[in-house]
């Protein structure tokens, strides 16, 4: 692995630790043509994460949406108020990853054994 892949790496890490990024990739994967208007994406990413929309949606278009959209992982346009997603391959393995660790088996604990 080359020094620009290592980085590349580091970066969807980074990008991919905090759970409101990742609901933002999430929602946007799955949405008609990769994008949505952002009171859409507010509210469907406030849903995933449990989160109060209206706290919510000053953190996302300040903080996250332009963390994603720096890193070329969303388009944030602030003027047509819309954001899109177009597959990433490196961030979609890493979801991918977290989606399968959340789902399986092992994640639920390690079983009690039976009294006997």
């Amino acid at each position: 692995m080359t020094a620009d892949d290592e980085d590349e790496l580091d970066t969807a890490f980074e990008l991919l630790a905090d759970r409101r990024r990742r609901a933002v990739v999430t929602v946007l994967r799955t949405a008609p043509r990769g994008a949505l208007e952002l009171p859409a994406l507010v509210d469907a990413v406030a849903t995933e994460c449990e989160a109060d929309p209206d706290a919510f949606a000053s953190t996302l278009h300040h903080n996250h949406l332009p963390k994603l959209d720096d890193a070329g992982v969303v388009e944030f346009d602030r003027e047509e108020g819309v954001v899109s997603y177009d597959s990433h391959p490196l961030v979609e393995r890493c979801l991918d990853v977290a989606q399968s660790y959340r789902s399986d088996q092992w994640m639920r604990g390690p079983s009690k054994p039976e009294s006997e």
